[in-house]
C-alpha cells in the first residue's frame, strides 16, 4: 500500500478531513502542517499513521511570517526525507514548493498532488503596487515552473482552471474536488423554530474580508430583531474587535472543529458568504459555506459577478448583493419569510443531487490511482 504525506502551512480544516476520508483504506496517510492556532484545532488521528505538527510563527504579511515559510518548507523537506512518502499531497503554493525541492534533490520517483482552494495570494494580490507586481510576475512564473513536477492538480472550483490554470497546465491532468460537505460533518443539527426571536444570519470560517464582515454587521444593524454570528479564524483580531464594539448584534465565538458545524447552525436563518470582489480570488472561488447552505436547505448570500452568484441565481439557493452595500442586504433580511424558506430549502434539495460527497471521494480516488499510483512518472 502506496504511503501519502498531506503537506498543508495551515491547521486541519474540514477540507483535509475530506480528503483522508476519501484516501483511507487504500493509501496509508501521513501528514505534516504547521499550526498557528495554538494547538485549537484537532485532528482526526485516526486516519494517519504519522502526524508532525509545526508550531509557533505569525500570521498575515509580516517579515516573520516570510522566516516562517522558509523554515516550514526546510522542516517539510526534513520530514519528508524521513518518512519517504510515495506521494506527496500539497496544499497551496508554499507546500508544492517543498514537495518539488524534495523531488529534485532527494526522491526523483516521488508523485506530487497540487491542490489548490484559493488563487495565490502571491501572484494575485490584493493591493496591486510596483513591488507587488514583481513580485507576482515571479511567483506566477514559479508556480507554472513547479507544477511541470506535478502529476495530479486538485481544484475546489471549475472556475479556477476556465480563469488562470487551464491557460497553462499543459498535459497536468485535473480533478474537480469541490469543497462538499460530509452528511456526518452536519449530523448534530437540529433545526430550531424559524425567526423565534430574531433573523440569525451566520458566518463560520476564515475571516479573511472583515470590510464584509462590517458591511454585513451594519446591514443587522438595520434590521429590527437581526443578529450574525460569527466563528473562525482572522488574521486581524484587533480589527474584528473593533467591530464588535462598534456593533453589539454581532457575536463571535472564535475558533471551531469541524465536529461542531452541525449544532452550530441549529439556530441560523441564512449563510453569508460574501467576499470583497477587489480580490480576484473571491470572483471564481466555490466556499465551503456555499455547500453548507445546499446541505442544510439554508438560503446563502454571496457577492454579485461571482462565479458562485451564478450558480446560486441558476438554482435559486439564495441572494446575491453588492457586497459594500449594506442596504441590500438589510432588504433581504427584513423580507425574508417562511415560504420564502420553504421555497429555497426546495432547490436546494433539487441541487444536491449536483454534489455528492460519496462521487466526489470516487473522482478523487479514481485520478490518484490512474496519475499517482500507476501513472507515467514525471
Amino acid at each position: 500500500m502506496k504511503k501519502v504525506m498531506f503537506v498543508a502551512p495551515f491547521a486541519p480544516n474540514p477540507r483535509v478531513k475530506n480528503r483522508a476520508d476519501a484516501l483511507y483504506g487504500r493509501y496509508r496517510l501521513m501528514f505534516i502542517y504547521w499550526d498557528r492556532t495554538g494547538g485549537k484545532l484537532r485532528i482526526e488521528r485516526s486516519r494517519f499513521e504519522r502526524l508532525h505538527v509545526i508550531k509557533g510563527g505569525c500570521s498575515g504579511m509580516r517579515f516573520g511570517t516570510l522566516l516562517g515559510y522558509i523554515s516550514f518548507i526546510s522542516t517539510v523537506i526534513k520530514n519528508l526525507r524521513a518518512d519517504k512518502p510515495d506521494i506527496i499531497h500539497s496544499f497551496r503554493i508554499e507546500s508544492l514548493a517543498a514537495a518539488c525541492v524534495y523531488k529534485a534533490f532527494f526522491d526523483k520517483s516521488v508523485k506530487i498532488a497540487y491542490e489548490v482552494a484559493d488563487l495565490p495570494s502571491c501572484v494575485f494580490p490584493r493591493r496591486i503596487n510596483a513591488a507587488k507586481r514583481l513580485m507576482s510576475f515571479f511567483a506566477h512564473k514559479l508556480e507554472k515552473r513547479l507544477l511541470r513536477k506535478t502529476a495530479l492538480m486538485i481544484l475546489t472550483s471549475p472556475a479556477y482552471y476556465d480563469f488562470y490554470y487551464g491557460k497553462f497546465t499543459g498535459p497536468v491532468p485535473v480533478v474537480i474536488q469541490e469543497y462538499i460537505v460530509r452528511p456526518e460533518i452536519l449530523r448534530d443539527y437540529k433545526r430550531d423554530s424559524i425567526f423565534p426571536e430574531a433573523v440569525t444570519m451566520a458566518f463560520y470560517g476564515n475571516m479573511r474580508y472583515l470590510n464584509m464582515i462590517e458591511a454585513a454587521s451594519e446591514a443587522v444593524r438595520r434590521v429590527e430583531n437581526a443578529r450574525l454570528q460569527l466563528a473562525g479564524f482572522t488574521q486581524c483580531r484587533s480589527e474584528l474587535e473593533n467591530i464588535l464594539v462598534k456593533y453589539p448584534g454581532t457575536e463571535y465565538y472564535g475558533l471551531f472543529d469541524s465536529e461542531e458545524l452541525g449544532a452550530m447552525y441549529g439556530n441560523v436563518d441564512i449563510i453569508y458568504s460574501v467576499y470583497d470582489t477587489d480580490d480576484i480570488n473571491a470572483r471564481v472561488l466555490m466556499s465551503n459555506k456555499f455547500y453548507e447552505a445546499v446541505m442544510l436547505g439554508l438560503p446563502v448570500v454571496v457577492a454579485e459577478g461571482t462565479y458562485m452568484a451564478s450558480i446560486v441565481s441558476e438554482k435559486g439557493l439564495g441572494y446575491t448583493v453588492s457586497g459594500k452595500a449594506p442596504g441590500e442586504l438589510a432588504l433581504i433580511l427584513k423580507n425574508l419569510d417562511r415560504e420564502e424558506m420553504a421555497r429555497i430549502r426546495a432547490n436546494c434539495e433539487k441541487a444536491r443531487r449536483f454534489w455528492n460527497a460519496a462521487e466526489s471521494d470516487h473522482m478523487l480516488v479514481d485520478a490518484y490511482d490512474r496519475y499517482l499510483a500507476g501513472g507515467v512518472l514525471h
